[in-house]
């Protein structure tokens, strides 16, 4: 949840610029894309009322507007005399928004905004019966002294209503791990650019202002109450055989840390064995697992490289006609030497002119008007499966397309049917003509006309294997074709991708693309080629005697050849692979970028720089949990546990051969064991203890942490 509570919406002071001013739409407009959930208007040395109330009306439902004014605070004199000048930021409770007007009407006293000063003693005399918060300059210029931050909060009341600004980004989700709060505003100078201002991020979304109060205040009613706002469950887990318990989990970021040998990724093997069993969509990643798991995604051994993948027949019946090839020899002499030797045997047969027929020639089969009748109802069918045709023509040009459709198709099978009359026609004539010879012959006792001189069939049988090959090895020279995967971004290389590549079988091909072995398979292309070239030479029933027996081990249609690979490459399609690190950072993206309800993540800060995490694993964790998924990880990391402000965390320890389990947040510092609630441990200090780098790098990440300093 974004806020804003260092808002300008006028230009006041003369150093101000003119893009400060912001009308009502602008504001709206504005709000509405960086996704601000609260501002405060705090103006220098200023509040108007009137526009308060305007901008507030305009965003109402959308956003909260707080009341606020910047002072210049004239500070004490040092030793020299000198008055250090800094600004501090109030903000009323809403509801005293009139009070508030005219008490700082009071304080200002229409003095010149340019020159107006005041100290800190006289703003809280004034202003502190309105229910406020205060958030001096801090590291931003020009900053209220040490001195006067101090003098500040010795007068209020309740010390958790003093938070101090910075000019560097901060998460407000933890308000004080170290006994202070630090906050952050946009300071918006131009309007325009408004939505790429930094925000703070609370963690706990709140809803009113007396909400953010007590959260700072770290009220122990209102963090509950906020928690609740997302769905917590209680699963069983076991970190050990025979240990067995329940742990809490919300749908939101969960961390599990510990010393090592603590049973933390047992914990996770369980829950992921939860998560299957109730049927709930899961992701998981495991650091020390990253290589094999890579190298699994880019296994191809569930891909079927099909031909229509190249856009290719099957060619499953041309593999079919060469296999059953045999050739067809023309007649021998000696048959018509018997013919003309007995044909004058039997008057009564010389009579039968049928004996002396010859065949009819079948002539050149037409293969294509199947393929077209065959593709052409394919995509009929499947066109009208896969779009509905009534969202784009109406009905009249529907009925058009189904009749030319089913014109077309009628026309197309009537021509193949016509063929096949034809050639069956044929087929039966020529095959009663050897019948009734036979018959004659048999009964005559001589040899009738041969039916065929052969040579026709001798020619159409060598021309028909020569199509059949032709027709295979023209498959062999066809493009690949590429498929492209985002898998992620990796910088200075910029965006990865996960190239399938379809191949035909070439010199560069390699065995792992292919079911069948790539020795078995270049033989059998080199007997393909042997046989187109053989197709007039004496030993061409030897070379497809060859081809049968790789038809017998399987090759039975072009798909056998066809290679498939899976690679990694740039955006330019140019082969890149990524180092061990690397490719942890690519898993993750993808794992992050995937759907799911639940994401399991054991150690993912293993090869990954802390600076990477921070900028691009941690905001990506924190949408996650926005969307109320369920983030579970288990992790030895600073910028991890602690970076994501995790509304669970779970400590394992082992002391003394004893293994116990504490439960808690940083919200309330607290970590307690589950088994006995009287035992506590201190959240921060724990952190500190057991992540890794202990005390110096939770220090070193203050930034993420929320401070600015260290304390004892």
């Amino acid at each position: 949840m974004r806020i804003d509570l260092h808002c300008h919406t006028k230009k006041v002071k003369t150093g101000d610029a003119y893009t400060r001013n912001v009308t009502k739409d602008k504001f709206f407009q504005k709000v509405i894309e960086a996704e601000v959930k609260i501002i405060a208007i705090t103006n220098h040395n200023q509040f108007d009322y009137m526009q308060y109330k305007e901008f507030k009306d305009v965003t109402e439902g959308y956003c909260d507007i707080w009341p606020g004014v910047e002072l210049d605070i004239i500070g004490k004199a040092d030793q020299k005399g000198n008055c250090k000048r800094g600004h501090l930021i109030v903000i009323a409770n809403p509801k005293n928004v009139e009070l508030f007007n005219t008490q700082v009407q009071e304080l200002v006293n229409d003095e010149d905004v340019n020159t107006f000063q005041i100290g800190v003693k006289k703003v809280y005399e004034t202003l502190g019966k309105c229910d406020c918060i205060y958030i001096p300059h801090f590291h931003k210029e020009p900053k209220l002294s040490d001195e006067d931050i101090q003098e500040l909060g010795e007068l209020l009341p309740d010390s958790s209503r003093l938070f101090k600004e910075t000019s560097d980004y901060r998460s407000l989700g933890v308000f004080s791990n170290f006994d202070y709060s630090v906050i952050i505003g946009s300071d918006v100078q131009d309007w325009n650019k408004y939505e790429t201002s930094k925000f703070a991020d609370i963690r706990l979304p709140v809803q009113t202002f007396e909400q953010f109060c007590l959260l700072a205040k770290k009220d122990v009613q209102i963090i509950d109450t906020l928690l609740n706002q997302k769905r917590k469950k209680e699963i069983p887990v076991s970190p050990y055989k025979k240990v067995n318990f329940k742990l809490p989990f919300y749908e939101d970021i969960n961390i599990i840390f510990g010393q090592k040998g603590t049973g933390k990724t047992e914990i996770l093997e369980s829950l992921k064995k939860y998560y299957i069993e109730n049927g709930i969509a899961m992701e998981s990643y495991k650091g020390n697992e990253k290589d094999s798991d890579f190298s699994k995604m880019l296994k191809v051994n569930d891909i079927i490289a099909t031909p229509d993948k190249l856009q290719l027949d099957s060619m499953r019946q041309q593999f079919i006609d060469v296999y059953n090839w045999k050739e067809e020899l023309p007649t021998s002499f000696e048959k018509y030497i018997s013919w003309m030797e007995t044909k004058d045997n039997n008057k009564n047969k010389g009579r039968m002119k049928i004996t002396e027929c010859v065949h009819i020639e079948e002539g050149v089969r037409d293969r294509k008007l199947e393929s077209d009748y065959k593709y052409l109802k394919e995509f009929t069918e499947s066109t009208f499966e896969k779009i509905d045709i009534e969202k784009y023509l109406d009905e009249q040009e529907r009925t058009t397309l189904m009749l030319l459709l089913g014109k077309l198709c009628e026309n197309i099978n009537d021509a193949k049917m016509q063929k096949w009359n034809s050639d069956k026609s044929i087929k039966l004539t020529n095959w009663s003509i050897d019948k009734i010879k036979a018959i004659a012959d048999k009964c005559s006792d001589t040899i009738s006309k041969p039916s065929s001189v052969g040579f026709y069939d001798f020619a159409m049988g060598r021309f028909k294997l020569f199509e059949n090959v032709e027709e295979i090895c023209s498959t062999f020279s066809v493009e690949d074709k590429v498929e492209k995967e985002y898998l992620g971004n990796l910088e200075e290389k910029g965006d990865i991708y996960i190239q399938t590549r379809y191949r035909m079988l070439t010199k560069e091909s390699r065995t792992d693309e292919f079911k069948q072995g790539i020795t078995v398979l270049r033989n059998c292309k080199l007997v393909i080629d042997g046989i187109k070239k053989a197709v007039l030479a004496e030993n061409i029933s030897e070379e497809v005697s060859k081809f049968q027996e790789f038809y017998d081990d399987g090759i039975k249609d072009i798909g056998a050849f066809i290679g498939v690979s899976k690679e990694t490459a740039l955006e330019n399609g140019e082969i890149y692979r990524p180092s061990n690190g690397e490719r942890g950072i690519l898993l993750m993206q993808k794992l992050l970028d995937s759907e799911s309800d639940v994401y399991i993540l054991d150690e993912p800060e293993l090869g990954m720089g802390n600076s990477y995490i921070t900028s691009n694993i941690l905001p990506k964790l924190t949408d996650l949990a926005k969307r109320r998924k369920a983030v579970i990880i288990a992790t030895h990391n600073a910028n991890i546990a602690v970076g994501t402000l995790p509304y669970i965390s779970i400590l394992r320890t082992h002391e003394n051969g004893i293994y116990k389990t504490y439960v808690g947040n940083p919200f309330y510092d607290e970590l307690r064991n589950i088994d006995d609630e009287t035992d506590t441990k201190n959240w921060t200090q724990e952190s500190m203890h057991t992540l890794e780098g202990g005390k110096t790098a939770f220090y070193d990440r203050k930034d993420i942490y929320e401070s600015g300093k260290q304390s004892d």
